[in-house]
């Protein structure tokens, strides 16, 4: 594996949660970002858990593009946050339905890293998303950038 590929992988593993950003149907073309939890599938293709209330899956549901940028915590006292770590995966957000064994398997995993998000499921049209990367844009500080293919991480 890549030491590209390792670095990404790193990154996307060690953090809980992203911003999430949607072409907005409310203001038509302007991107409309939005913090959301993720987890990973095996082939670390993000998962989000979200409610068909909420605006940023009335923006997929028009236009399924999507980026999810992923930040490097902030704990070493540093004030520049330049010099940390993040990864923006472009992709394309799918709902998945309830059944099925993959599927099942998807929402499980979600539930084991977000337990708490189990009894959302329940209300307000909760359903789990899977975001197919299309490429990775990974920044690890000065002169640490590159591109990835998604296929990369699985390599």
């Amino acid at each position: 594996m890549s030491t590209e590929a390792t670095a990404v992988k790193k990154l996307i593993e060690q953090q809980s949660f992203g911003v999430l950003s949607t072409t907005s149907v409310a203001v038509e073309g302007f991107p409309f970002g939005s913090v959301t939890p993720y987890s990973l599938t095996e082939s670390y293709h993000p998962l989000i858990f979200i409610s068909n209330l909420a605006q940023h899956t009335k923006n997929i549901i028009n236009d399924n593009r999507v980026s999810l940028i992923i930040l490097e915590n902030l704990q070493d006292g540093s004030e520049d946050p330049q010099k940390h770590g993040r990864a923006s995966i472009l992709g394309r957000a799918t709902p998945l339905e309830t059944t099925g064994a993959e599927n099942e398997a998807k929402y499980q995993r979600y539930f084991q890293r977000f337990p708490e998000s189990e009894g959302y499921q329940n209300t307000h049209g909760f359903q789990l998303y899977e975001i197919t990367p299309v490429r990775i844009r990974f920044i690890g500080g000065f002169g640490k950038i590159f591109w990835l293919e998604p296929e990369q991480l699985t390599a």
